[in-house]
């Protein structure tokens, strides 16, 4: 019987070595949902394996957690952002020859309204005024780059994180687009990563407060 076992698995190996063999270099990647979102990664990627051969995969998901997936050797490559946990995350051993190839700019973006009135603010005085009015804030509140940063941007303006007020939700959504749903659906503040066109774009439109020299 036990014969009969060893012999049925190793056809089974057989059977599907070659398969996976056929199917050639695979490159696995965890980034972010806002990389992900814009589309880059679809437009490159068959462009990639044009030229060399090895068919690019990724997961999106927050800094937070592709950090993790790359400590726990789940993928070969990260693109994140989120510079002093990328620091340390290299610095710690688990990764090597770190590079910085884009940037996020970072803004709060609230209702056309304004009704805590930030525009023209700066963002220490917008922050300050949002927990002076109670003003609903939105935090990805997941340990994403874009909420790490946001948590900079409180410690900036020499305010406590107010993650205990009733005003601060933390949807903890891990994706971008999802947690931008959740903030214009019921005309929040928070705070998000983007482009340039995707900044300007919302300025024209919203509250809009920019975090100079943010990028991250």
């Amino acid at each position: 019987m036990m014969k009969r076992f060893f012999a049925a698995l190793m056809l089974v190996f057989l059977a599907v070595a070659p398969a996976a063999m056929a199917e050639g270099p695979v490159l696995m990647m965890a980034t972010t949902t806002s990389t992900d979102n814009t589309g880059l990664l679809d437009y490159l990627s068959p462009e990639f394996k044009n030229d060399t051969g090895v068919e690019l995969r990724w997961t999106a998901t927050g800094t937070g957690k592709a950090l993790k997936m790359g400590e726990n050797c789940d993928v070969d490559l990260l693109m994140v952002h989120a510079p002093a946990a990328e620091k340390a995350f290299t610095e710690a051993g688990f990764g090597m020859d770190r590079k910085e190839i884009m940037f996020n700019d970072f803004v709060i973006i609230g209702p056309e309204a304004d009704p805590a009135g930030i525009k023209g603010k700066s963002v220490a005085e917008s922050l300050k005024t949002v927990m002076e009015k109670k003003a609903v804030f939105v935090s990805r509140g997941d340990n994403s780059g874009t909420h790490k940063k946001e948590l900079s941007l409180w410690k900036a303006a020499e305010i406590a994180v107010p993650e205990k007020e009733e005003w601060y939700v933390q949807d903890r959504a891990g994706n971008a687009g999802q947690h931008q749903h959740c903030r214009r659906e019921r005309r929040l503040y928070h705070d998000r990563p983007g482009n340039l066109y995707q900044i300007r774009s919302q300025c024209r439109r919203k509250s809009c407060v920019e975090n100079p020299g943010g990028r991250g």
